[in-house]
């Protein structure tokens, strides 16, 4: 039976990590266990937010993407749908779709949205409705500017978040909930909507009667992933890094108690990097906040594949984890800052390296191949004939310099090599790759030394000995069918020859 997993990503960090698990549904990874659609769901009032925006473009692109493959079992493999689609079994792409919207934020300051100004401040006739809100909150708090977050302020954000569990997109997350799905939340723990979202998120998950389907989501199978602190800020000001650490014991002494302690979800992920050295520009949100990739996103990635890998995790009755919540912490095996494939534990590896070099190559090639071998290579040519009885190739002048190419694969093979890039620049960096060039392209992982000819080459002649296959013609309206699907099998036949992915 068909089966979903909804993410939900709240705040900045939940979009980062739904960011590289798109990247890794590209480059071929998929969900185990009959979990063939995957439901990303971003909760931010921030609806400026650069990485959130980010996100959704990267979401955006996958989806046209894959609409136009025929049955791909490679990359772009995993099906990725929003609640609105699922809802309204519409196949129309709108990326807003991805984000649950919340009333009442834009523009408003704390003060306004609890409606401050409307409380009684008469204490003689027994209204001091004004003065106890201060004990809760202090000016500060009140005259925030809550489009942009909670900077930092669980106890501001669990008021505002408090409304998404009676909103419409809600209601259609419990509508089309079934049996057998499962969930997973990713959150930071020292910020502000992060903090706050996830515990209240849980409880209604839990216990609210009011969503459709309420026996379903009660007892469905429920994952997460805890950031601690794993980056400080350049400058401190309203948001002072300097009080992460603080904030993330005090929040994991109340998930203690309140979620581990009465076994309220099934697994638990925590992941940080104590003592980190990564320091990035200060930036309240909006468009300013947009953080490059950390290797500790991927590594939150890889907690949702491990999740849903593993079937022993998920029992639930009454609302309760079955074998109690299970508390993982991510490690890898050298302490090093400068992170290659051959430090992760081999898991990891296997899970990793094979999709991720993969990838690699296809959006080096179309970088830095393509311009020599198009309309010279038989597998871009058209009005010859390939092998008899073969069709002229549709991956000629023509595919390469259209719109839905250079708006679709292309703009999406960038934000990819973007993100690996990103990646290599953090701290600790992650930089399984070398620089590629057209001549020494298969020389590209790192502690690596394949023989023989490095060039393209051997991609093209696997391209050439392929491109004939009747699997590989594009159906109408499939217009990256053949493009998507040939470089899954040739990168696939290069890689393995030259023994560059570990298994």
């Amino acid at each position: 039976m068909a089966q979903k997993l909804y993410i939900f990503g709240i705040g900045g960090t939940g979009s980062r990590v739904i960011k590289a698990l798109t990247m890794l549904f590209a480059a071929g990874c998929r969900l185990e266990n009959g979990f063939d659609t995957v439901v990303p769901v971003i909760i931010d009032p921030d609806t400026g937010n650069g990485d959130l925006s980010r996100t959704k473009d990267i979401l955006r692109l996958y989806q046209q993407v894959r609409n136009q493959v025929d049955h791909p079992d490679d990359f772009f493999g995993q099906e990725v749908k929003t609640i609105h689609e699922l809802a309204d079994h519409s196949a129309g792409i709108n990326p807003d779709f991805f984000q649950f919207r919340l009333n009442g934020v834009d523009g408003n300051s704390f003060r306004k949205y609890i409606g401050f100004e409307e409380l009684g401040d008469n204490p003689e006739a027994g209204e001091d409705d004004r003065n106890f809100i201060r004990l809760l909150w202090s000016e500060a708090n009140l005259d925030a500017d809550i489009s942009v977050g909670f900077k930092g302020n669980p106890h501001m954000g669990s008021v505002v978040l408090n409304q998404f569990t009676s909103s419409d997109d809600f209601i259609r997350f419990g509508q089309t909930f079934s049996p057998g799905d499962a969930i997973f939340i990713i959150n930071s723990i020292f910020g502000g909507t992060g903090a706050a979202g996830f515990p209240l998120l849980l409880k209604n998950l839990r216990g609210n009667s009011e969503i459709p389907h309420r026996v379903h989501v009660k007892d469905a199978p429920i994952g997460g992933i805890t950031y601690l602190p794993y980056f400080a800020l350049n400058r401190q000001d309203e948001i002072n890094s300097e009080s992460f650490e603080e904030k993330a014991k005090i929040a994991l002494d109340y998930y203690n108690r309140t979620i581990i302690g009465q076994n309220r979800i099934n697994a638990l992920y925590l992941i940080g990097n104590r003592g980190n050295t990564n320091v990035i520009p200060y930036a309240v949100g909006g468009k300013e906040q947009k953080n490059n990739a950390h290797f500790l996103e991927l590594a939150g990635a890889l907690a949702v594949l491990d999740f849903c890998k593993n079937r022993d995790l998920h029992g639930v009755s009454g609302g309760k984890a079955v074998n109690g919540t299970r508390v993982k912490e991510y490690g890898i095996e050298n302490e090093t800052e400068t992170i290659t494939f051959g430090d992760l534990n081999l898991d990891d590896v296997k899970k990793l390296s094979g999709p991720l070099t993969k990838y690699r190559l296809f959006t080096g090639y179309l970088e830095k191949g393509l311009p020599r071998a198009l309309g010279v290579s038989r597998w871009t040519r058209s009005n010859i004939r390939l092998v008899p009885s073969s069709n002229n190739s549709v991956l000629d002048r023509s595919y390469f310099s259209s719109v839905e190419y250079n708006l679709q694969v292309k703009a999406f093979n960038a934000l990819f090599d973007e993100w690996i890039r990103e990646m290599g620049e953090n701290k600790p960096s992650f930089i399984p790759f070398r620089e590629m060039t057209a001549d020494t392209a298969l020389n590209l992982v790192r502690n690596s030394a394949p023989k023989g000819n490095l060039s393209f080459r051997a991609l093209d002649v696997w391209n050439c000995r392929l491109i004939a296959r009747d699997d590989l013609r594009a159906p109408v309206g499939m217009k990256h069918s053949t493009l998507i699907r040939l470089f899954g099998l040739s990168t696939e036949k290069v890689l393995t020859k030259k023994e560059l992915i570990i298994r």
